[in-house]
């Protein structure tokens, strides 16, 4: 696969700063800016995830923590659920709301966690943030034990035609006024809809995530195609 412009280092620092900013309204944000739809596109992930009640997930780039909480809610109070992020304050909003989940400060590419530690390793909307896309997935992949999830929820570039050119559209100048709007910070939300020149296609997701270890990666496309829902079990 080329490399493209997702796979090129971001400036963590810029980044980390950008989501501290912006992580008390961001799950506000994140509701009006879907129509409502990113809620439902979490239960899926979460449903992918395959739990049982008392199994343990990992959910990575957590942000606030709702698809943590959907996790938790899945394996139930004998199971074991962290939420790990870079962010402090994204934390510290995840934490206020769900003081009994465990919450860590982290880095992605490098999971502070033995290998084969959990039953599902999951993210939602934060592969495209990471500095290194590919070692994050390797990452996962390293923590989840056999017969194991692997689940990840992310945009994908628009699709051609009337439709994702209207997308497109949305991203790049909607998006930064109705975030600013929301959240109060127009410049944070003018990032993330100008990355979406850098969003994957399915292909080169699932390619990605085979060459970071992931076995026979599926890929399943909604929202009419701008959000993809890639899952393995780990053999």
């Amino acid at each position: 696969m080329s490399r493209t412009r997702t796979s090129e280092a971001r400036d963590a620092g810029k980044v980390r700063a950008m989501f501290d900013r912006i992580a008390p309204g961001y799950d506000r944000a994140n509701t009006v800016l879907s129509f409502g739809r990113d809620r439902a596109w979490r239960r899926r992930a979460a449903e992918a995830a395959a739990l049982a009640a008392g199994g343990s997930a990992l959910d990575i780039a957590c942000g606030t923590g709702r698809l943590t909480l959907e996790l938790r809610d899945r394996v139930g109070p004998r199971g074991r659920v962290v939420g790990l992020d870079f962010s402090d304050r994204m934390l510290a909003v995840a934490r206020r709301a769900n003081p009994s989940i465990e919450w860590v400060r982290g880095d992605a590419t490098a999971l502070p966690f033995d290998e084969s530690s959990f039953d599902a390793a999951t993210t939602a909307f934060g592969l495209r943030n990471l500095a290194d896309p590919q070692k994050a997935l390797a990452e996962m992949r390293r923590m989840v034990r056999p017969q194991g999830s692997l689940v990840v929820l992310e945009f994908l570039r628009p699709p051609r035609g009337p439709w994702g050119a209207g997308y497109s559209f949305y991203l790049r100048h909607a998006l930064p006024r109705l975030g600013g709007w929301v959240a109060g910070d127009r410049e944070a939300y003018r990032y993330l809809g100008d990355t979406v020149d850098s969003y994957l296609t399915g292909e080169q997701l699932l390619e990605l995530a085979s060459r970071s270890g992931w076995d026979s990666p599926q890929l399943l496309r909604l929202n009419l195609g701008t959000v993809g829902l890639m899952t393995s079990v780990a053999r």
